[in-house]
């Protein structure tokens, strides 16, 4: 007797345990396959933050505090300058959490919900009949086992295994994340030698935007997360760590544990689903491009992929598989709105993190870009919000800072064009096309919009900033 389900999701992280909760709470049978031990589940960071405002939205629990899942409630982040001159508090209440006791959590409360899980079960390719993805065939402890659905969901992460492995007639992108498409990221657990030195005894979370470093709240006392990411390899993510320890002056301490992580950044791919597919999360490339943060932006994709599926899987009479014309509806609401954001910010965030420690300080003392209110709208809304007026008074005291010295007239230019091309982007997207038909024309002009977008570089040198 084949193993059946409406839904087979592979991948037990946080974008296929939320949405395999959210439709099995809708009534449908839901099977999640996960290559890792259960306890392993969430082993992959330390720690990390979400926004206090993501758990009723995204109806999740928050974390309980002084459980070993909580670590304090924070009420928003400093950002600083590169000269440490300038700094701006970002009103964006948050948890600082432990990951693998909130993936954990997030496993029983799917459990609670009827989900079915099978651990330490290998994804191994796709089952196709007349050449539609029909299940999944998986390896456990040796032995072959084949799971079938209406509907396979791809929450495999940054592997894509799924996506990966479909067949060209199938129409979907299988590309890799290439080296020059991450940022490398290290965390590291650090104990100051003395206490009363701690730079965060006052503000409990510090962001370095220019050095991408950030000081944030540990569980043991005295102690800190001391992280920070570069482009281009984890040596450049040392180099850089040593740079910001001589410029920042950094108290002594002592590092007790470190890891390590990458985070994506490339566009989505063009389209989320196919024949009986859908794809999210990591495995979709969903990454908020301003923090490299991507669990909060999965779920409001989650949320648009859990209402069609549902519609689709309760219509008066369902059919065998989800089509990809009938999951195109998917596509739409995304792209149009969420994704039209995230994609404008990733074509624009490159120019802004690669100018020069002289040209952000001007900007963050002037408030051109880094100023409080965008920090926590591209937080919140996920997009610069620059009304017309105040795009007067920026292109002003852009003219000026060019006139007086203090700003390089070819930021200027690197700036303005990567708004010009973040704008065309957004407005492409919010045209994305409801007729699967028109969706190859639509990809065209999409390709020609992102070969004018950069990529985030190592600018950092071994001089103080001033």
């Amino acid at each position: 007797m084949k193993n059946r389900y409406d839904v087979v999701i592979v991948g037990a992280g946080t974008a296929g345990l939320f949405i395999a909760r959210k439709l099995a709470q809708s009534g449908h049978s839901v099977i999640v396959i996960e290559k890792q031990p259960t306890t392993n589940c969430g082993s992959k960071m330390d720690q990390f933050h979400m926004a206090q405002s993501s758990f009723p939205k995204y109806d999740i629990p928050p974390p309980i505090e002084r459980t070993a899942e909580w670590i304090a409630t924070l009420e928003g982040t400093t950002n600083v300058s590169p000269n440490f001159e300038y700094s701006k508090f970002m009103h964006y209440p948050i948890y600082a959490m432990r990951f693998r006791f909130f993936v954990q959590r997030l496993i029983k409360l799917a459990k609670d919900a009827g989900v079915v899980f099978e651990f330490e079960a290998e994804f191994q390719g796709g089952i196709y009949e007349d050449k539609i993805l029909r299940g999944v065939k998986v390896q456990k402890y040796n032995v072959e086992l084949e799971y079938y659905g209406k509907l396979m969901i791809d929450a495999s992460g940054t592997a894509a295994v799924i996506r990966r492995s479909l067949p060209d007639y199938y129409h979907m992108e299988t590309f890799g994340v290439n080296e020059d498409e991450k940022m490398y990221v290290i965390q590291r657990v650090v104990k100051w030698d003395i206490p009363e030195q701690n730079p965060t005894r006052i503000d409990k979370c510090i962001s370095f935007t220019y050095y991408k470093t950030w000081f944030a709240q540990h569980f043991m006392e005295n102690a800190n997360i001391f992280g920070n990411g570069q482009p281009g390899g984890f040596e450049n993510t040392e180099k850089a760590f040593q740079i910001f320890n001589i410029a920042f002056s950094v108290p002594a301490y002592k590092i007790l544990e470190e890891h390590r992580a990458t985070t994506t950044y490339r566009r989505s791919p063009y389209s989320l689903v196919a024949e009986a597919f859908v794809c999210v999360g990591d495995s979709a490339c969903m990454t908020e491009p301003h923090s490299g943060e991507g669990i909060k932006c999965a779920w409001g994709a989650c949320d648009i992929i859990v209402d069609t599926v549902h519609e689709l899987l309760t219509k008066e009479k369902p059919s065998d598989y989800l089509s990809r014309k009938e999951l195109w509806k998917i596509n739409v609401q995304y792209f149009r709105n969420q994704g039209a954001k995230l994609a404008a910010l990733l074509a624009q965030i490159p120019d802004a993190a690669n100018i020069s420690a002289k040209d952000m300080n001007f900007m963050f003392k002037k408030d051109i870009i880094f100023s409080v209110k965008d920090f926590e709208d591209m937080n919140t809304d996920y997009e610069l919000k620059i009304p017309r007026s105040r795009m007067a008074k920026i292109i002003s005291l852009l003219t000026k800072g060019v006139i007086s010295g203090k700003l390089s007239l070819k930021t200027i230019r690197s700036m303005l064009n990567s708004m010009k091309v973040s704008g065309s982007i957004r407005a492409h997207y919010e045209q994305f096309p409801e007729q699967v038909l028109l969706f190859s024309e639509w990809v065209q002009q999409a390709e020609k919009l992102w070969s004018k977008v950069g990529k985030m570089r190592f600018t950092l040198d071994e001089k103080k900033p001033k």
